[in-house]
């Protein structure tokens, strides 16, 4: 190749340009001609050296303070932007030139951990929409759109990102013509609508914007009207109307409406019927019911809070019944022991369960009793139930009680007997750490670098099983995760692909078609999730008689 790469610092960012100029390779060892503000590299040598150059950079770049990465060429852009993902500092990246941003390239960028926000020339919506979703990554396009409808000049909408990531829309005109299709093409591609301020009233315009939102399936959308540009008796009698003839779509995606007064409007009608004096003692008395409210539900919450650990308590009684301490070979480690294969034990055994002399009795109390969950340094060691539907253990407890605090539970749709390729468990994310308040460590890089937090024990009355953990992510609300069946093989394995892909931690671990996989989902926010998935890596037959116990060292692991 007959260019070289030049790196290039200036204030805050570095950036990346080539030449025809080669590389002096004598001088490369040479420290005393290292120019950190014009630093070059052949592109043969950054692909033989890639964790060389790129740790050498990110030296540069943590020092410099830079937070910017700009890339002038197209040549290497996979290799470069190989690059630019070892770089934690760098938030913002820049592509200069007007290329469409390939699915390669945008491979590359979905293993970047650090990024905040991309701008380049375009990128296809598909991807920029799983960049935005999967890597809460904002991109910016610079194509202009030579856009001559009113509404798009109005709303300043002249790049693909300007409509994607818009989130308030004025409307000051009808829509006829090539003004209607620029108004679908806009719902078609925004994601992130939120208002529509109507300055020029019509019921026509209004009839095709709320169709619009209906048929994009749009949610959380308020309408504005302006009272000072309109007609208020034509809006008044318009919404009711409008709210009747599309009720259950407004109730169940929550589409408000809302009148904009002007302040002479409100001076005029509204002032004169204030009463200060009444509008306080209202507000004071909406406080105390507030307060109070909120102690009677903090009381219910710890007593509720109470009566599951009493019931734990009652639990772990008949697990220590049946659990006994059993010689352990020293070359072999042990979930919860510092040590190492190879290395002396300091611990004189572990301890067995007999879980299946535990399902006995727990059924006598509970017959939903389908298995046991543990999760490694959290409070996430309970028995696991099943209902008939995945409500009625959101506010029972294990003794079936009405509990605010739920219980952990099994879905409805899953066979506890003979695992489903997806066995998916919940519970609460409760602030106190019960039932599943302490998921979220399994998404912090610190919890995971200790190797035998890397795995979870599920047992059921059939047997005692050992997963491992090969995805952690939090995402907005969705449900294309709690899929339990497939119709063939490629399904799954397309499943797994997508769960694996969107995990925030890089784990070595295979997963295919044939294997099964436990799923764990919490709420971390009400429109967030918090998800672990884990692969079966051990089985050992659940019989009244005494067995091995499943030994929970990584040294062990046999993949199904």
């Amino acid at each position: 190749m007959d260019y070289t790469f030049i790196f290039k610092i200036n204030k805050d960012t570095i950036s990346i340009n080539t030449t025809k100029r080669t590389i002096d390779k004598k001088g490369l060892n040479n420290t005393n001609v290292i120019d950190t503000k014009d630093l070059r590299f052949s592109p043969e040598y950054i692909q033989e050296n890639m964790d060389l150059v790129s740790t050498f950079l990110n030296v540069v770049i943590l020092k410099k303070n830079i937070t910017i990465c700009t890339i002038n060429t197209d040549a290497h852009l996979e290799d470069l932007v190989s690059l630019v993902n070892c770089w934690e500092h760098i938030d913002k990246l820049i592509f200069k030139q007007d290329i469409t941003i390939n699915f390669d390239i945008f491979m590359k960028l979905l293993e970047n951990n650090y990024l905040s926000s991309m701008e380049c020339y375009n990128m296809p919506k598909y991807l920029m929409e799983r960049l935005d979703m999967n890597k809460k990554m904002k991109i910016i396009t610079r194509e202009k759109y030579n856009y001559k409808s009113t509404f798009m000049i109005d709303n300043l909408l002249s790049s693909y990102s300007d409509i994607y990531y818009k989130k308030n829309i004025v409307i000051t005109t009808t829509f006829e013509g090539d003004e209607l299709n620029e108004l679908k093409n806009f719902m078609a591609i925004n994601n992130n609508l939120r208002t529509v301020r109507f300055v020029n009233y019509s019921n026509e315009a209004m009839a095709l914007v709320l169709n619009e939102i209906k048929n994009f399936n749009k949610k959380n959308v308020t309408i504005i009207i302006d009272e000072k540009t309109n007609d208020l008796d034509v809006v008044y009698k318009a919404i009711p109307y409008l709210k009747k003839n599309y009720k259950k779509y407004i109730n169940d995606h929550n589409i408000k409406f809302k009148i904009k007064y002007s302040f002479e409007y409100k001076k005029k009608n509204f002032m004169k019927e204030y009463n200060l004096k009444l509008l306080s003692t209202i507000i004071l008395i909406i406080i105390i019911i507030l307060l109070f409210v909120f102690g009677v539900n903090s009381y219910k919450e710890y007593i509720d809070a109470n009566k599951v650990d009493d019931q734990m308590v009652e639990i772990n009684d008949i697990l220590s019944e049946f659990t006994e301490q059993v010689d352990t070979p020293e070359d072999v480690d042990v979930i919860g022991d510092e040590t190492q294969t190879g290395q002396t034990n300091n611990y004189a055994g572990t301890y067995y369960t007999n879980y299946s002399r535990v399902f006995d009795e727990l059924l006598q109390i509970n017959d939903d009793t389908v298995g046991w969950l543990k999760v490694n340094n959290t409070r996430i060691d309970y028995p696991v139930v099943q209902g008939n539907d995945n409500k009625y253990y959101l506010f029972r407890d294990f003794k079936k009680n009405k509990n605010s605090m739920g219980w952990v539970f099994m879905d409805f749709r899953n066979n506890p007997n003979d695992l489903d390729p997806n066995t998916i468990i919940y519970g609460h994310n409760i602030k106190g750490g019960i039932m599943f308040g302490q998921l979220s460590q399994l998404l912090q890089k610190s919890y995971l670098s200790k190797e035998s937090n890397n795995y979870i024990t599920f047992n059921t009355k059939q047997g005692n099983m050992k997963w491992r953990i090969f995805s952690v992510y939090r995402i907005p609300e969705t449900t294309d995760y709690l899929q339990n069946n497939f119709y063939t093989k490629e399904d799954f394995k397309a499943f797994i692909n997508m769960i694996q892909s969107r995990s925030t931690h890089q784990f070595n671990v295979t997963v295919t078609e044939n294997d099964k996989i436990l799923t764990l989902s919490t709420c971390s926010t009400n429109k967030t999730r918090n998800v672990v998935h884990a692969v079966l890596v051990e089985t050992t037959p659940n019989t009244p008689e005494k067995v091995e116990p499943i030994t929970e060292s990584p040294t062990t692991v046999v993949n199904n």
